[in-house]
């Protein structure tokens, strides 16, 4: 794809502060403004999407940390019981497997 030229106005300060931006994240001056600009024209379904992407992943979090909570608490509802552990073989005699 081929690019245009672009060229902006900048002060001696601004220059500096840009490039120094720029060193901090590895990028050139262009890069770095290119990013930055390109960065606050996204779309607001993009956002949104990406929004939708990290609750997804918090919910399924959330999901694991409460079955966590719940086995927890079940083995040691069982500990506290005295009641023996059965091995497979008599679970299934028991349901008639």
């Amino acid at each position: 794809m081929a690019s245009t030229p672009t060229s902006i106005r900048l002060t001696a300060t601004e220059r500096r502060r840009i490039a120094a931006a720029a060193r901090k994240r590895g990028l050139s001056p262009t890069a770095f403004i290119k990013h930055a600009a390109l960065a606050q024209s996204t779309e607001p379904d993009m956002r949104l999407e990406e929004l939708g992407r990290k609750v997804a992943g918090m919910q399924e979090k959330i999901d694991d940390e409460l079955d966590y909570r719940k086995a927890t608490a079940a083995w040691e509802r069982h500990l506290k019981s005295g009641k023996p552990t059965l091995k497979p073989e008599e679970v299934w005699r028991e349901l008639g497997i």
